[in-house]
């Protein structure tokens, strides 16, 4: 299921939706926006701890569940994570805010951002199956520090991580 944490643009959900339905077996119903609680806001930060975010998502859904918001995501020692998932286990979250070129002051490109939403999400649905980190940064399996680490991965999987992995 991917449930809709805020509005996220159509054309975004339908390419994320598609990729892991026809490539990774997974069930592709999309919730009604649903928004995060405000109290889970970090006022210092004015971001969302993305460890919390999960815990909302297993209290409210159950079953395999991919969170996608618009919203900053962090993680301890982290100044933002494009997302975050329990590794193995049922939920994922990715947010497509710092994946988008209009936050690094760059023009609209809808073609760019659900491309890196695509990587991000089959990234994260990886981690849900157990992969680790992979350390072959063209694999969409390998950490992304930076929105260029994104874009130097390819939408799919090494060898070694396919042959790991339960697809």
């Amino acid at each position: 299921m991917i449930a809709q944490l805020g509005k996220i643009p159509e054309e975004v959900l339908t390419a994320v939706t598609t990729e892991l339905r026809e490539n990774y077996n997974f069930t592709t119903e999309t919730t009604q926006p649903i928004q995060i609680p405000k109290e889970l806001l970090n006022a210092i930060r004015q971001q969302y701890p993305a460890p919390v975010v999960l815990k909302f998502l297993s209290q409210r859904f159950h079953g395999r569940v991919l969170g996608i918001t618009n919203e900053d995501l962090y993680a301890e020692d982290l100044h933002f994570v494009f997302g975050q998932a329990y590794c193995p286990g049922s939920i994922a979250l990715i947010s497509i805010l710092r994946l988008d070129p209009v936050f690094y002051k760059q023009k609209s490109d809808e073609k760019l951002l659900i491309e890196r939403a695509v990587k991000e999400a089959v990234h994260e649905v990886g981690h849900m199956f157990g992969l680790r980190h992979c350390t072959i940064m063209t694999c969409v399996m390998a950490f992304s520090n930076t929105v260029g680490d994104v874009d130097s991965k390819r939408r799919n999987m090494c060898d070694s991580c396919r042959r790991q992995s339960p697809f």
